[in-house]
């Protein structure tokens, strides 16, 4: 009985193909006109180039929380690149998936949960956001950062939409900073795409003024008698604090812990302070009106004392040389940890 039940049904697979395909984009219609109903969506205005204009909107799956807190977005050719800074569970990571849902479900056909909505077309949308290792590939966190963003990097196009979510964190404070910095030039040079790049690096926040289309947000808070509120709501210009210390106090660290690291924290900022002043009269960023990154680095330039490095062994020379032909496309992540431990035991066995 099954084999002829089988059989029957062979003959006629393309038609019953079809019905069932025809079934499935009914279906799918129908969902999106429920959901449109019941949630009040908009119908968005789709156009060509980088405008994308959101009014109220929403994140579709945590909007039916109480108390979710709506944003407006604005891009343009002027404000193509939102850096968004503020800290840790104010709501960076849901404004960067709301814009993409928004994106995709506008393509898709459907209304968009927004009050209004009016989007240029996107050919691709490309997210770097969370944080998880790879065990089986022997990758770490960081390491699964730079394996999806260079898959961002080599297939973006002007017409993409980028978000990215922290990009650098995972080393030191200098090279997620460099890396940090290097990702927003090669997006505006190279690629040119609408990007939302949510980042701790407060030192970014002055390259606004390095770089046109760049446009700093962030969410914001309210403190109050040392108690941090998060309001949810994202606003123009750059955060001042990252609130990390308050951050962890909510999440429940002792409190003698919590008021040693506030301690910590000060007299770090004011070495930090002491730092950027430079040495033998060099300004400092903030006496130049700079707060970004370039001020920094460009005031340790100014320093004249610091001594030369010393001229490369053959074998380090060997080293950087093999390094600079190597073609990182065709380098799979093994790959890559097998030669860098070559390389560290022809440096060590010089």
């Amino acid at each position: 009985m099954f084999c002829s039940l089988r059989d029957g049904v062979r003959q006629h697979a393309n038609k019953l193909a079809q019905i069932a395909s025809k079934v499935a984009a009914i279906d799918v219609l129908q969902c999106f006109a429920s959901t449109a109903r019941q949630r009040s969506w908009a119908k968005p205005v789709l156009g060509e180039g980088r405008k994308m204009m959101l009014s109220q909107a929403r994140h579709p799956v945590l909007e039916v929380q109480q108390g979710f807190v709506p944003n407006d977005v604005v891009m343009d050719d002027k404000r193509r690149f939102l850096l968004i800074t503020g800290p840790n569970m104010g709501g960076k990571s849901t404004y960067l998936r709301t814009v993409a849902l928004v994106s995709i479900l506008a393509q898709a056909g459907s209304f968009v949960q927004a009050e209004k909505a009016r989007l240029g077309l996107i050919d691709r949308s490309f997210t770097r956001v969370g944080a998880s290792d790879d065990l089986r590939r022997r990758s770490s966190t960081f390491m699964m950062q730079k394996i999806q963003g260079a898959h961002i990097f080599r297939r973006a196009s002007s017409k993409s939409l980028l978000l990215l979510d922290e990009i650098g964190r995972g080393t030191s404070t200098f090279d997620g900073l460099s890396i940090a910095w290097a990702v927003t030039e090669d997006v505006f040079n190279r690629i040119g795409a609408r990007s939302l790049f949510a980042a701790h690096y407060h030192l970014l926040v002055g390259l606004d003024s390095e770089v046109d289309g760049l446009a700093n947000v962030h969410v914001q808070v309210a403190q109050s008698d040392g108690t941090l509120r998060f309001l949810h709501t994202v606003a123009d210009g750059p955060c001042d604090e990252s609130y990390g210390v308050q951050v962890a106090a909510l999440a429940g660290l002792p409190r003698n812990v919590v008021e040693r690291a506030t301690d910590l924290l000060a007299f770090l900022e004011q070495q930090a302070q002491g730092a950027k002043a430079g040495r033998d009269g060099a300004p400092s960023t903030r006496e130049q009106g700079q707060s970004s990154l370039l001020g920094y680095f460009a005031a340790a330039a100014m320093q004249t004392n610091e001594p030369k490095a010393p001229s490369m062994t053959d074998a380090q020379e060997a080293v950087l040389s093999k390094l600079a032909a190597l073609n990182l496309d065709e380098l799979s992540p093994r790959d890559a940890f097998s030669l860098i431990e070559q390389l560290q035991n022809r440096l060590e066995g010089e």
